[in-house]
């Protein structure tokens, strides 16, 4: 599974680097995804351009919860935090609060049929609804 991420931001490419280092410096991101940065094509005379987007390419359904968790946190530590934007095969969801809502939204959104087929069938899932309903996951 692809996931396109958008931060929009008028800090030029810096809120997208510092997102794309939250995520690639997360375990539970980097276990089932991996994170690419991507630049737009340098313009002529242009020694390279500025970073435009982040590719994440999930191993698995249920990687996309703990992608967007971790989207969400990084908004929380922000001061002012940017828009995200999220896509997935043409969706694309806007993420403009870190509420669990949203993250539950946003899941729902991107993740379709395969996603809600794996959270019955995996207990991971479990988890990942945990940490995003504010429980810790785990034994209770």
């Amino acid at each position: 599974m692809q996931v396109k991420i958008v931060v929009q931001s008028e800090d030029g490419d810096q809120s997208l680097t510092s997102l794309y280092r939250w995520l690639a410096e997360d375990p539970e991101v980097t276990r089932d995804a991996s994170i690419l940065l991507v630049a737009t094509p340098p313009g002529a005379g242009e020694m390279g351009g500025a970073f435009e987007v982040i590719n994440a390419v999930l191993t698995h359904a249920i990687a996309l919860g703990g992608l967007v968790v971790s989207c969400a946190a990084w908004r929380a530590s922000r001061t002012h935090a940017p828009v995200i934007r999220i896509e997935r095969d043409g969706v694309t969801v806007t993420v403009e609060d870190d509420s669990p809502d949203t993250v539950r939204r946003v899941i729902d959104a991107l993740g379709g049929p395969a996603l809600q087929a794996a959270q019955e069938d995996d207990p991971v899932a479990d988890e990942v609804h945990g940490a995003v309903d504010g429980h810790e996951p785990g034994p209770q």
